[in-house]
């Protein structure tokens, strides 16, 4: 047996093993502190406003889908008051048939390729066998890097996988000799009858040994399952050049950059495909008045559900369309927390952006969890260099105290990146009535539009341009030197992002009251 099969095996292992929480499972509504558990001050906020009637802000969730039924969630959702439901008409006549909770720009698609993927195929067949008489240099050696990076890529998801695929075969043998319900010391008696047995074992033993948690089989299998889900998802569809599902699933015209009205008004695609949505959903707008579940941080909102990311990258077409829509169906905000490092089509995203401008649509990303520098690495959709005035990027801290104040996975650049916001162990709704906790800048990017939202419901005279520079200017220094994110080495938070800060509602609210009456 080689030693990667064991590196990889524990890896998924690992986080489980050595995972601490903070200690309070909704601490990014906790008060800002130095010293940890330091969130966005939401009780201090609310008594600031107290006896001020909020106006209805409606913040459009450009995700991957929201469960709609969701007992925190349900009562909190947008409505199109003028399309009557199910009837197969366009009543309100803006290009979307019964789109009573928003729209869905993917279709029936529930895997898609990495854009990467998506831009390599494209090139080779191009390129591949006709290199005599090239026009376009740039345009090909872009294709001999993208060339290199997809094989890379492919080839790492191939081996992980079948690595994946062999444990996860003894582990199934396991069960059938000794149940789920098997003890340690059956895994230690039991003779393996072949590689992937004798692999399957040895895991087990290796985990029982690093953990200090009672053996427990099912536990172990069923996250080594995740690994084995991620991993064919990466190898049978995100790297594979040959998978294309756009024609037979959308039905677009894909080539047709500025299309619309495509798509269904199906926003909720299962437990699986809409978890990620569900649970930025809810960050935003969970309803608090139950004795349940999540909180939601804006109460005078309304969620729009758009459904623009599938498992994979999102595609730019359907990115522009959802900030139109939105835009369009009065939506203030716009949460993206999605991102890639590749594109095929900036320009009709950049667009999009233009537009949503111009109807005084603020628009909020995740940076991403990379853990790279947004100033030397390309992560789409961005703000094409400060060149608007509605665009707020977000990277993820954490629930620790300084140096390890910031998520570890975060995105940062002192460029590119506006500010942060809490984004580990993040508590809110996911599919069928469920609750988790996530980490991610997915979940520091809604964080942030909730309290944006909740600003602008209180002073909803602002425009997008004067919340944005509210949100930006309030927002509360990280001090002293923290470890930058995928480094051990450490810097003040001020050269990892513009702001150096961490954003904070009462300070906002109290920015916000100051601009307007001044």
């Amino acid at each position: 047996m080689t030693k990667n099969i064991f590196i990889t095996a524990l890896a998924f292992f690992a986080i489980t093993a050595n995972a601490q929480s903070p200690s309070d499972k909704l601490w990014h509504l906790q008060p800002y502190s130095k010293t940890g558990n330091s969130g966005i001050g939401l009780e201090e906020a609310k008594e600031l406003v107290k006896g001020k009637t909020p106006e209805t802000v409606i913040v459009a969730i450009a995700d991957a889908g929201v469960d709609i039924e969701h007992p925190d969630l349900k009562t909190m959702l947008w409505t199109n008051k003028d399309e009557i439901p199910d009837n197969g008409i366009d009543d309100d006549n803006n290009g979307y048939i019964d789109d009573v909770y928003g729209w869905n720009f993917c279709g029936e698609t529930t895997f898609d390729n990495m854009e990467l993927t998506r831009e390599y195929a494209r090139l080779n067949a191009k390129y591949e066998l006709q290199i005599r008489h090239l026009t376009n240099v740039a345009e090909y050696n872009r294709y001999l890097e993208l060339k290199e990076k997809y094989h890379k890529e492919h080839e790492e998801a191939k081996q992980t996988f079948g690595i994946l695929e062999l444990i996860m075969g003894g582990m199934e043998a396991l069960e059938e000799n000794h149940g789920e319900e098997m003890t340690i010391e059956e895994v230690q008696n039991h003779p393996p009858r072949n590689k992937k047995e004798q692999i399957a074992k040895n895991i087990l033993l290796a985990n029982a040994k690093r953990s200090k948690d009672p053996f427990d089989f099912k536990a172990l299998k069923d996250e080594m399952q995740e690994g084995y889900d991620h991993y064919d998802f990466m190898y049978n569809y995100a790297y594979n050049a040959n998978f294309d599902p756009r024609e037979k699933k959308v039905g677009d015209d894909y080539a047709n950059a500025t299309e619309t009205g495509y798509g269904n008004n199906k926003v909720y695609y299962g437990e699986r495909f809409s978890n990620h949505g569900t649970h930025v959903a809810g960050i935003v707008a969970a309803d608090a008045s139950n004795d349940f579940g999540a909180e939601g941080i804006c109460q005078s909102c309304e969620i729009m559900s758009i459904r623009n990311v599938p498992e994979g990258d999102e595609r730019d077409k359907d990115v522009a369309n959802a900030i139109r829509y939105a835009a369009d169906n009065g939506a203030k905000i716009v949460n993206m927390s999605f991102g890639k490092g590749y594109a095929y089509r900036p320009e009709v995203v950049q667009d999009a952006i233009r537009y949503a401008e111009s109807k005084g649509v603020l628009l909020i990303h995740a940076a991403g969890n990379s853990g790279q520098n947004n100033d030397e690495s390309d992560n789409f959709p961005n703000d094409n260099n400060d060149a608007y005035n509605n665009w707020i990027e977000v990277g993820a801290s954490n629930w620790e105290e300084k140096p390890a104040a910031l998520a570890v996975f975060s995105n940062y650049g002192k460029q590119e990146v506006d500010l942060f916001a809490p984004g580990v162990a993040i508590y809110s709704t996911t599919p069928e009535g469920q609750y988790e906790a996530f980490d991610g800048t997915s979940m520091a990017s809604p964080v942030v539009a909730g309290v944006a939202a909740f600003v602008w419901s209180y002073y909803p005279t602002l425009t997008a341009a004067q919340l944005k520079e509210i949100l930006v200017n309030s927002a509360i220094p990280i001090k002293g030197r923290n470890r930058i994110p995928g480094s051990r080495r450490k810097k003040g938070v001020k050269k990892l992002s513009k702001t150096g800060g961490e954003v904070n509602l009462p300070a906002a609210l109290i920015l916000a009251e100051l601009m307007l009456n001044k």
